[in-house]
């Protein structure tokens, strides 16, 4: 095992400057002496976050070398493997390109959103995929695990907010972003940067028949649900939601039925349709008593999926 060791100021300075034998040793001296192939095997099978809690049950550093573990996972990832891109390595890619879109938006005309997009499509291009095309769960959960609500609610609104502003072709290019990264909103941030446009009529006809695409996942449908609501098209997303929960219900999907009440509730309230939510409130009743037979003390309390 190796001699050298990581200093205390590592949590100010980062870890690039020291030695793979400092960062070894100071994994070995804290109880978990580790050896590149122990690590690349790892990695077959996971990220720098897993491959860290992999090692947290053996991990006895305490006070500035407590999360020390976690960050040497990344930094020997980053040295051992540099063909393979890392979870964080998207985080930070996606956090420059929201930052510039936000310069953008704040009137700062040389922003580097050209680069920036550039930059995320060279990523994109060697991200680890599903058989289905789409980037793996697994590194995208570990990849947006550090981004708060705020920062979510941000990367939700941008496209349309680029759009709204007019800058047509980085909404564009945005969304195309967004739907990549999460499939399951495909279709839907390019009808909202539509809308933003003006296009209300185009993007609530895409938005209707996505939420008739039986190809699609329930979540997608129900997204494209409250891309209606969004942009106020209450007539259409009332029929849109009607039908889906009807299907819902009679396809046993009992969580998605009772996910569609509320927005109901909230379109009906919208349109002073009392007559409509009075039969909403018998069919939130059936529906609880429905999954409270199969769910028995699982009381539900009208969570979003």
């Amino acid at each position: 095992m190796s001699t050298q060791r990581v200093d205390k100021a590592w949590q100010q300075k980062g870890l690039k400057e020291y030695s793979t034998e400092a960062l070894l040793g100071t994994l070995g001296h804290y109880g978990l002496p580790v050896g590149e192939e122990d690590f690349r095997k790892l990695a077959e099978t996971t990220f720098p976050l897993g491959i860290a809690q992999e090692w947290r049950p053996k991990w006895k550093g305490t006070g500035p070398f407590k999360d020390f573990v976690v960050a040497a996972a990344v930094e020997l990832w980053r040295r051992w493997l540099p063909d393979r891109v890392a979870p964080m390595e998207l985080a930070d890619t996606l956090t420059g390109l929201m930052h510039a879109c936000a310069l953008l938006l704040d009137g700062q005309q040389d922003a580097p959103v050209a680069a920036a997009l550039e930059k995320m499509n060279g990523l994109r291009s060697r991200m680890p995929l599903d058989e289905r095309g789409a980037p793996q769960e697994r590194f995208m959960r570990e990849a947006l695990a550090p981004f708060t609500e705020k920062q979510a609610e941000v990367f939700d609104s941008l496209a349309e907010a680029l759009a709204s502003a007019g800058h047509g072709a980085h909404a564009e290019s945005f969304a195309d972003v967004e739907e990549f990264l999460l499939p399951d909103r495909k279709g839907i941030s390019r009808a909202m940067v539509r809308a933003a446009r003006g296009e209300l009529d185009g993007a609530t006809d895409d938005l209707a028949k996505l939420t008739e695409d039986t190809s699609r996942s329930p979540i997608a449908r129900l997204l494209a649900v409250d891309g209606l609501i969004h942009v106020k098209a209450h007539g259409r997303a009332a029929a849109a939601a009607r039908t889906l929960l009807e299907s819902a219900e009679q396809g046993g999907d009992l969580h998605l039925a009772l996910d569609l009440v509320p927005r109901l509730e909230h379109i009906y309230k919208a349109q002073n349709d009392r007559e409509s939510l009075l039969d909403l409130m018998r069919i939130a009743e059936r529906l609880e008593t429905a999954h409270d037979k199969i769910h028995p003390g699982h009381r539900r309390h009208r969570h979003g999926r």
